[in-house]
Formats: structure tokens, sequence, C-alpha cells
């Protein structure tokens, strides 16, 4: 009986600190993606990110200054200044290649925060270094977080839009 229950704890052990069990989502995005053209080119893609409830709370409680539910323009900006540097780290879980070549770290613009029925969704842009034609040049667009913290999984309805 000793042994078995010794060779129970060496098992239990082992599987609590391997790493494929340890990795799981602590927060979930609903993503939304649209590609900006400009005539014929892609230019930039805007990401609408629309998170779960509980990481939802937690800014509202971290950013909403006057207790509305809400997040005005400076709540808005508070919430960039807060939370852009850390995602700048992970690439704002963004990877795009354009023929093959990883065009790096782009920061993105016109960020803005929301929240709505205690949900908050981030809208931004990510303007492309040069134009893209998807006629004659090849576009990779991943959008993942490496480290598997946060879940981001495309919309049910309209994942994908173009505009322009």
């Amino acid at each position: 009986m000793p042994r078995f229950l010794g060779a129970i704890l060496a098992m239990t052990l082992a599987s609590a600190f391997s790493r494929t069990a340890s990795a799981h989502p602590h927060v979930f995005i609903e993503d939304r993606v649209a590609f900006m053209f400009t005539g014929d080119k892609i230019t930039a893609f805007q990401q609408s990110w629309k998170f779960d409830d509980v990481f939802s709370d937690t800014l509202i409680q971290q950013f909403d200054a006057n207790g509305d539910g809400t997040f005005d323009a400076l709540e808005s900006k508070a919430v960039a200044k807060g939370t852009l540097p850390n995602l700048k780290k992970f690439r704002y879980f963004n990877y795009v290649w354009v023929d093959g070549k990883d065009i790096c770290l782009v920061d993105p613009i016109n960020f803005t925060a929301t929240a709505k029925n205690k949900i908050v969704t981030f809208v931004f842009e990510v303007k492309l270094p040069k134009p893209v034609d998807p006629k004659t040049q090849k576009l990779k667009f991943e959008i993942n977080d490496r480290e598997f913290y946060v879940e981001v999984d495309l919309a049910k309805d309209q994942p994908i839009l173009f505009n322009g």
C-alpha cells in the first residue's frame, strides 16, 4: 500500500508541475478585425476586443473614476496608459507578415475603451508600415497570446470586416 500511495503522489506532483497542465487562459477576448483599405491596398487594421465579464469588472473597478459604469474620454485615456505598456510586451497579441517577412511590433493608434452593461471593449487601429496590395502580396495575420494567459477568439458574427 505505501508504494502505491508513493506512485500516486509522484504522478500527481509530476502532472501538477507540467507546463501543459498549468497553462490555461485567465482573460477571454472576443475579437473582430476590420482590414482598412485605401484604394485597393490594405493600410491598417482595426481591432475590437470585447472582454469577458470578470476581466471587464476588474477594468471598471480600476479605471471608472466616477463610478458610473462607463468610461468617459479621460477614463479611456487612463485605460490606455494603464494597459497598453503591458500589452506592448506581448506585441498587442498581433503578428503580421508581408510576403513572409515579420513586420514586427506596430503600436496601436486611435485607442478607445468603452464600458457598457458591465462589459469592456477596446477598439484600436494598427497602421501598416507600408500599404499592402492583396493582389500581389501575401499578408498573414495572427492574433494570439503565445503565453496562453489570454484566449483570443474571433467573434461569432462578423469576425472579419473590410472597410474602404
